[in-house]
């Protein structure tokens, strides 16, 4: 033929080296078969196909799939890279790396709550797990009114030891004691249903807590 209007295209034995020099599509993958671009390769004869492509196309797919070949063919596994997702066991979160189905384990459905655990199905309220946690701020709470309490009374029975305390710091010391004693008595498995003690606010009380 006098004039080559299409380029040579190369052809290849069944071995994958080119026995007929000329251009070639070439579809290339990534280090783990993800297909990455789509180019034209020039293969001269003796020559195989550069590494990481292939000569066969992959079919177009949906958003949420992948194209991978596998060394033998391409497949096409559903991809939620980018997906948020929620460990079952403890409903921290996390987000989807790989190609793939949700690991087990895993669930795109978020909790409402830090007290939701996983039924098999859904995400359901842990009332044990909730109120295990008001407990655990009652007891804190408590012990820190306590501290406080106990900080002004520790100061009030030195002055009062001594006969220096006057008797605004006696009243206070007496209204402090008897305040302890309510919190004392503090159910903290009655949490969240607790009424705190109340103790009057003096300009010596406030003063206590400096």
């Amino acid at each position: 033929m006098k004039y080559q209007l299409q380029p040579e295209t190369a052809v290849l034995d069944n071995n994958g080296l080119t026995i007929s020099a000329g251009w070639a599509v070439v579809y290339n993958v990534d280090a783990k078969g993800e297909f990455l671009q789509a180019t034209y390769q020039y293969l001269p004869v003796g020559v195989g196909l550069p590494a990481n492509a292939y000569l066969d196309a992959p079919k177009s797919v949906k958003d949420n799939q992948a194209i991978i070949h596998n060394g033998q063919q391409w497949t096409y596994p559903k991809d939620l890279r980018g997906t948020m997702i929620y460990s079952t066991e403890t409903g921290a979160e996390t987000t989807m790396q790989e190609v793939g189905e949700i690991p087990d384990g895993y669930t795109t459905s978020k909790p409402t709550s830090q007290f939701d655990s996983w039924d098999g199905e859904k995400w359901v309220l842990d009332t044990e797990k909730q109120h295990q946690h008001d407990i655990d701020v009652a007891t804190s709470q408590k012990k820190q009114l306590l501290s406080e309490a106990s900080s002004q009374i520790e100061y009030l029975q030195d002055a009062i030891d001594t006969d220096i305390a006057t008797d605004e710091e006696k009243e206070l010391f007496t209204a402090l004691k008897k305040y302890r004693a309510l919190l004392n008595r503090i159910d903290v498995n009655q949490a969240p249903n607790i009424n705190y003690p109340q103790h009057q606010t003096t300009s010596q009380n406030q003063r206590y807590h400096t």
